[in-house]
């Protein structure tokens, strides 16, 4: 299979390539507006996914797209231009699929499009862990392109039977980054839940919806990807009290520093199994 790797270069997309490459079977194609400094793939091409045409150009002859490529914040960008670039990626790559006739796509949704800590305090998560039968409540713009993504995917599975997963990562945090970016947030992790992956366990969850696409067959396939504990020091038991007393019931459920935002869909659907933690890679002054 010929698989188009979107944002190739980003903190997903390098573990993304590696992931794949590990596997082997594939042909890798990266797409991005700069180079990965790693060599991973077959083929490597700088491409504008806001604009139409490059978008179909690089993906001529591929079979499937893992599609990444998005401003990752609002931090860095105006949010009106943070939404309009990232809807615009997804409706240009949508349309590409439909007319080169690519049936797959593996999409890089957020956990931002739940607006958990709102959710939260506003009695809207009855059962924890919370999973994808949750409805989103994006808060920012780049939340809300999120989402908005996950439905023009949507509207592309009804209208020509595109089979896609949208994975929703909680707090990405790359094999580089433990010692900053990857300490534990007990006092300020809340508004995700105390969720955190590592880049390389998103991508296993990428690979491992591409290889399951078939089965799962035409639509938008949800599926919340995260580490298998809470990214902070102590267990749900005290968390809860502490920062979200609205969850005291439900978090009655949750043993000691189990997940709050639940990937029992992915372990069950996919065999996804996240293989890093701040426990297990974690390093901090």
């Amino acid at each position: 299979m010929i698989i188009a790797v979107t944002g190739a270069a980003g903190r997903v997309g390098r573990a993304v390539l590696a992931e794949l490459k590990s596997a082997g079977g594939h042909t890798v194609w990266s797409l991005d507006r700069v180079l990965p400094t790693e060599d991973l793939a077959a083929r490597r091409l700088f491409v504008d996914l806001s604009d139409a045409g490059s978008v179909y150009a690089a993906l001529a002859g591929a079979n499937a797209v893992i599609h990444l490529g998005a401003f990752p914040s609002v931090a860095h960008h105006a949010p009106e231009h943070v939404f309009v670039n990232n809807t615009a990626a997804c409706a240009n790559v949508s349309a590409a699929c439909k007319a080169l006739d690519i049936q797959r796509v593996v999409y890089a949704s957020s956990v931002t499009i739940y607006g958990l800590g709102w959710q939260a305090r506003n009695g809207r998560i009855t059962a924890l862990p919370a999973d994808e039968s949750l409805g989103p409540h994006p808060e920012n713009a780049y939340a809300l392109s999120k989402w908005v993504g996950e439905e023009i995917f949507a509207l592309a599975a009804r209208d020509f039977e595109l089979r896609v997963a949208s994975l929703r990562p909680s707090l990405v945090i790359g094999p580089d980054e433990w010692s900053t970016r990857g300490q534990p947030r007990d006092a300020n992790g809340a508004n995700g839940l105390w969720g955190h992956v590592d880049s390389r366990d998103v991508a296993l969850a990428a690979r491992l919806a591409l290889e399951h696409l078939d089965e799962l067959g035409p639509g938008n396939h949800a599926f919340n990807v995260n580490a298998a504990i809470v990214h902070a020091t102590r267990p749900a038991s005290a968390l809860i009290p502490e920062f979200l007393p609205e969850l005291a019931q439900s978090a009655k459920a949750i043993d000691g520093m189990a997940t709050l935002y639940g990937i029992q869909k992915a372990r069950g659907v996919l065999g996804y199994e996240p293989r890093h933690s701040w426990q297990t890679v974690g390093t901090w002054t």
